[in-house]
């Protein structure tokens, strides 16, 4: 994923759902890793009761100094804060309110909390981790493609047709990047594959996904309102590769039926391409907004309002391949 592997090897077998649901890959497999990885953990959750331990290694040579946690602590609302160590060469990060630590670093290893869902908190710690490694990246909440060629992103908030629409164009060949997190290298002015299960809600669907979607997935998207599924899955698709970005649709409310138009790009569209705030620990905010206005100026955008998910695609493909 952006072009970096992530291994995990780990003695409770409950780590692993959550990890392939979030991160896709490989089924696990029983035994060592002995193949070369960027990121890899080696966790322990059952040498305590109420604590494990993860050892960091693989190529990239960040320190494991819990910066990946800084955007969260900053932010008002943001889920943790630091808690202040006697011992030097700690580093610790609690649950904003509360006194244990849900993380505790120290040179390459971590004591973490056997609380609700560690897997969980793991595995969105790997997550921030792996965008802080692409320190030449942007990463901003968007479906991504390359369609006829050059690289397009759809931009939207949750619930706008950012996966459904991004499905619907690749189950009519064009190459999936990403689902809703999409990765820009500046200095090259191009879209990088992050393809990971995509997340599939009720609501209307392209054929194709229908089609595709297994039965136990359907049962949990009635049951529980989402479900991620590896798209390979679905449909056949083709191997993800960079695009140069050509593209940014910001998306409207939905429509009777679609409607693409031309925009020119304001304040308000570089404040909707919204980066995560993970790009932000390894470029200043003023820098990062820079290139965001640079991206804009440079690419063709527009705005969309989706009808139905075929009938949107077949459009959206047929007026791009009329610019």
């Amino acid at each position: 994923m952006a072009d970096r592997r992530i291994t995990v090897e780990c003695d409770d077998r409950d780590f692993f759902p959550e990890f392939f649901t979030f991160f896709g890959g490989p089924a696990p497999i029983p035994g060592r890793i002995a193949i070369p990885t960027d990121i890899h953990l080696d966790v322990r959750a059952r040498l305590h009761p109420e604590f494990g331990w993860f050892r960091m290694s693989g190529s990239n040579d960040l320190p494991n100094d819990a910066h990946e946690f800084s955007f969260t602590v900053e932010e008002a609302l943001g889920t943790f804060e630091r808690l202040p160590v006697d011992e030097a060469g700690w580093k610790c990060v609690a649950f904003r309110g509360g006194s244990v630590p849900a993380f505790a670093f120290r040179d390459r290893d971590c004591l973490f909390g056997l609380g609700a869902r560690w897997q969980g908190r793991i595995v969105r710690y790997l997550f921030w981790r792996l965008l802080r490694i692409r320190s030449d990246a942007i990463f901003f909440h968007a479906s991504a493609l390359g369609i006829d060629g050059e690289g397009t992103v759809f931009v939207g908030p949750k619930g706008s047709g950012k996966s459904t629409l991004s499905l619907a164009l690749a189950a009519r060949g064009h190459n999936f990047l990403a689902d809703d997190v999409a990765g820009y290298i500046p200095e090259r002015g191009e879209l990088i594959p992050f393809r990971r299960p995509v997340g599939i809600k009720p609501g209307p669907r392209a054929r194709a996904v229908e089609r595709g979607l297994a039965p136990g997935a359907a049962r949990q998207i009635e049951r529980d309102g989402y479900a991620r599924v590896d798209i390979e899955t679905l449909f056949p698709v083709q191997p993800p590769r960079p695009f140069p970005l050509r593209r940014v649709v910001f998306l409207g409310g939905f429509a009777e039926s679609p409607l693409l138009e031309p925009i020119t790009p304001r304040r308000e569209e570089i404040i909707r391409l919204q980066p995560l705030m993970s790009s932000f620990l390894n470029a200043s905010h003023s820098k990062r907004v820079f290139e965001l206005a640079r991206l804009l100026s440079n690419a063709k955008v527009y705005r969309l309002h989706p009808g139905d998910p075929d009938a949107t695609a077949a459009y959206v493909e047929e007026r791009f391949a009329r610019e």
